[in-house]
């Protein structure tokens, strides 16, 4: 066996294509596959619903019953040939018939989360009084509204109803799935370089199934539980899937199982510090000459912040203390010195200090450095294990940048057929439309510059060595910009056996951002849903655990891979988290930075900031911390929330620092937190349990988000152990699995689960 699977590592290794994932489809529909090489000369299979023309691209019709299969491919690159398996699931999507009554109305459509929220697209055909629209569903719940006479509305007849971030409310079609097989322990070990996993399904008779480097290994077990052993070569980041069948045929869901053999803390590993340069510490006052205009005031100039600035507070050990290893910096290229008057009311002046109006892509900013000044600062954070994260601006440039007075055919029209101007039209004109009247955006149906943009980002990273790159804008451009984009970059990953992480800034829902992600497209993104309802539950108080859980279990399920999403509690377009807490955001939220500047007066906003903490960094995904959140910083709409970072902070926004630090530390030391499973022990409007579990290692999380300590009583399933806090280091005992304690109010615990 030992012999076999070496051998099998061996043949994988001498080809360059990049293994499929299990495929899943609809029944009747072709479903593409690419395996990501240029070397491939031939795909063939005997599978009926194979079809190949050239490349490393095939495709597979689905049956028109729902099943799993394994399909066996041939691959051929140069002049050696591959034999490799696909396994696929095929499912059957279900009807729903949409009905709106109205005697007076023109038009009805539906927009929801099947159709990307298009308005122009699912008409209900009208039959006297009702309208009516049969629709086939992916077997997922759906949100949806009707467009009527161009008036957005919830469904009237249908009771079933959740926010929908504005005030409103989005009609519900909730899809009850099957009981599945679900899995119920893990365990792992290590024999020289073997992987060797068991599981415990919940049934015990049954087959199951393993998947790793595109062989589908199978294994009949009928005492409750099944093995793998998987051959791990590489020390790096591994993963495998896993899934079974009972003796009825159902089949559980897909497990990915991850585990990283590097020393080396990869991606779903990593907790990002986001870094507003100009507004974070000012390391050389030489370069600050702000921008002379009258009308501008100071929170819309340059304030100082610079790379020397972050230089010193890496060597200060403040990064490391606080246990982030990715620094997400502002754009960095050379931004105009004008300022510029905003499109909308009250049109005040701002500045390029934000880094996102640049008016060169060769150029860093003057303000923050030099481009050797930028280099030092990755370099000193490489010598320091931190990753440095580049925000890129590919929606547009500024009108003083010379690509717009060279090649205007590269850019979308501000001037429309009716005479209007296309500015922040982001409905009509989504991948052309300008966000000011000096921010023209890129057209990419240009090839010439999708061409021109890729190229320069490529430029930027072998240039400065950037491990990564945030992307702003994702949904106003279009996927063919970023599969370029993901060519070049794995171009450069293989020449440098580097691995290159993207994430995306899409501000929409789970349905849209999903659109991006892929193994040709972005990594991940910013997990927006979720920040939505994490800002309602933990800072505004107007939302439940119950709901909380639910956008959860959203995000753990409908995301391509958790992992590398990114969840956060803010960000540099939002009011600060502590600005919601205390209450201050009520009305224009950026008006209020200007007229009513927040400061933090409510002690509880204190511990609720903790509470959110404790959530984001127990959850899979890439945390982000937005600067000075750390410190429980405050501040309105932009740029009242981008504030000066506040380095000596008070008593009580240490403990927030501390907080976090030991969550971090935690978040690294316990692999439950980021390869983990979820499961939700008890859920109610304010109290919330779920364990993290992976393999041996388990860690339980509870909150109390009411103004009242709390007795509570825990099923834990866990048998007889001890349970640590990370915090205080408090030892509870349970025996048979239930545990009772009594949580303070407005707290969060995390508990680590130790043998007795």
């Amino acid at each position: 066996m030992r012999k076999f699977l070496i051998f099998f590592v061996f043949l994988f290794r001498c080809f360059a294509y990049i293994p499929p994932s299990p495929v899943v489809g609809f029944c009747d529909d072709e479903v593409k596959i690419k395996l990501y090489s240029s070397k491939i000369s031939h795909i063939s299979s005997d599978y009926r619903g194979f079809s190949w023309q050239e490349g490393d691209t095939f495709f597979i019709k689905m049956p028109s019953e729902e099943k799993f299969e394994v399909i066996k491919i041939t691959i051929k690159e140069e002049d050696v040939s591959k034999n490799i398996e696909i396994p696929f699931f095929s499912e059957k999507k279900f009807s729903y018939k949409f009905r709106y009554f109205s005697p007076t109305a023109s038009t009805v459509a539906v927009a929801g989360t099947f159709n990307n929220w298009r308005s122009d697209k699912d008409f209900l055909t009208k039959k006297g009084s009702v309208f009516e629209l049969e629709k086939e569903l992916p077997p997922e719940t759906h949100q949806y509204k009707f467009v009527v006479d161009g008036k957005w509305v919830r469904d009237p007849q249908n009771p079933l109803k959740t926010p929908d971030g504005f005030g409103g409310f989005n009609s519900v079609i909730k899809y009850e799935k099957k009981k599945e097989p679900a899995a119920l322990d893990f365990r792992q070990t290590l024999l020289e370089d073997n992987w060797i996993v068991e599981f415990l399904p919940s049934v015990k008779v049954g087959i199951a199934y393993c998947y790793f480097n595109g062989k589908v290994l199978r294994e009949d077990f009928d005492k409750g539980k099944f093995s793998f052993i998987i051959p791990i070569k590489e020390k790096k980041l591994q993963k495998f899937w896993v899934w079974w069948q009972d003796e009825t045929g159902k089949t559980s869901k897909i497990l990915k199982v991850y585990k990283n053999f590097s020393h080396l803390i990869s991606w779903p590993e990593s907790v990002i510090y986001a870094i507003t340069t100009d507004r974070f510490y000012n390391g050389n006052t030489t370069n600050d000459n702000p921008v002379i205009q009258e009308g501008l005031l100071k929170k819309a100039n340059y304030m100082g912040g610079d790379f020397q600035g972050i230089i010193e507070k890496i060597k200060e050990g403040y990064f490391n203390r606080l246990g982030v290893n990715v620094l997400w910096l502002s754009p960095v290229y050379d931004n105009t010195n004008n300022a510029y008057r905003d499109a909308l009311p009250p049109h005040r002046f701002f500045t390029g200090y934000h880094g996102y109006w640049p008016v060169s892509f060769e150029k860093v900013e003057e303000h923050f450095g030099t481009e050797d000044d930028l280099k030092n600062l990755i370099k000193t954070a490489h010598k320091n294990n931190i990753k440095v994260m580049a925000d890129m601006v590919f929606n547009h440039v500024h009108i003083e940048h010379p690509w717009w007075k060279e090649h205007k055919s590269w850019f979308g029209k501000l001037e429309l057929p009716d005479g209007t101007k296309n500015i922040r039209k982001f409905d009509e004109y989504p991948y052309t439309t300008w966000f000011d009247e000096f921010l023209p955006s890129f057209d990419y149906s240009k090839k010439e510059a999708v061409s021109a943009v890729t190229d320069n980002a490529i430029w930027w990273i072998e240039n400065f060595g950037f491990d990564a790159f945030r992307l702003d804008a994702v949904k106003h451009i279009p996927v063919n910009f970023w599969k370029r984009l993901k060519e070049k970059i794995r171009i450069y990953e293989e020449k440098t056996k580097k691995n290159f992480y993207l994430v995306g800034e899409t501000i929409s829902s789970r349905s849209t951002i999903n659109q991006f992600i892929g193994r040709d497209l972005l990594h991940g993104q910013f997990d927006f849903p979720l920040y939505w309802k994490i800002r309602d539950v933990f800072a505004l108080g107007r939302g439940s655990f119950k709901e909380l859980d639910e956008e959860l279990k959203k995000s753990i399920t409908q995301y391509k891979d958790i992992r590398y999403m990114s969840t956060l509690l803010g960000n540099h377009d939002f009011p600060r988290f502590m600005a919601f807490a205390d209450g201050d955001i009520v009305g224009d939220e950026k008006e209020i930075g200007w007229s009513n500047p927040p400061k933090v007066d409510k002690e509880t906003s204190y511990e609720k900031i903790k509470m959110a903490f404790t959530f984001i960094l127990t959850n899979p995904g890439i945390p982000v911390i937005f600067y000075g959140d750390e410190v429980a910083l405050t501040g309105a709409g932009d740029p009242d929330n981008r504030r000066m970072m506040n380095f000596n902070p008070d008593k009580r926004e240490k403990e927030v620092f501390e907080v976090v630090s030991k969550l971090i530390k935690a978040r690294r030391e316990i692999p439950a937190l980021t390869f983990g499973w979820h499961k939700t022990l008890l859920v109610s409007d304010d109290i919330f349990a779920y364990l993290k579990h992976y393999f041996q290692n388990k860690v339980l999380i509870v909150f109390n988000k009411s103004d009242k300590s709390k007795k509570i009583r825990i099923n834990t399933g866990l048998g007889n152990v001890k349970l640590k806090s990370i915090f205080s280091g408090k030892v509870y005992k349970i025996k048979e699995g239930i545990l009772k304690m009594k949580i303070p109010a407005l707290s969060g615990e995390v508990l680590l689960v130790e043998k007795l």
